[in-house]
């Protein structure tokens, strides 16, 4: 699981992608997020092939604040099914208690949702990816 290049990265407004095979789509949030923001990114998940799990490694370091109906999209149209957990790295405070609150309202409404994690580095965080990789294999 190694990076990827800018090149193969997809703008999704302010915010880039990357997609490292097989199951792991990388994002670099920058500044708030929108509605459209997410279902592009739903539909960057849904490009990923059924059977796999996605987990998301997400770099929170210059993250804004998802709008009211960006939460209520995620919340409502995220394929809980699809995603084997969010793993977040550089969240400031603010960030992680919208994300927790995000992820408690998902626990309610839909009882399998993805395991959310928070960390301080993306080191941390593909060091927690190759620790649950190493238990899948």
């Amino acid at each position: 699981m190694g990076s990827m290049a800018d090149d193969d990265a997809r703008d999704i407004g302010p915010h880039r992608v990357w997609i490292e095979p097989p199951d792991v789509l990388r994002t670099q949030i920058r500044g708030d997020i929108t509605v459209e923001h997410v279902m592009a990114l739903l539909d960057v998940i849904d490009g990923f092939p059924p059977r796999v799990r996605v987990y998301i490694l997400r770099d929170a370091r210059q993250t804004g604040v998802p709008t009211r109906e960006a939460r209520e999209a995620l919340v409502k149209n995220l394929p809980v099914e699809r995603v084997a957990a969010v793993v977040t790295y550089g969240a400031s405070f603010q960030v992680r208690a919208i994300l927790m609150m995000l992820s408690h309202a998902m626990r309610v409404l839909r009882p399998s949702h993805p395991r959310f994690v928070f960390v301080e580095t993306e080191a941390d965080a593909r060091a927690f990816l190759q620790a649950v990789s190493a238990r899948r294999a």
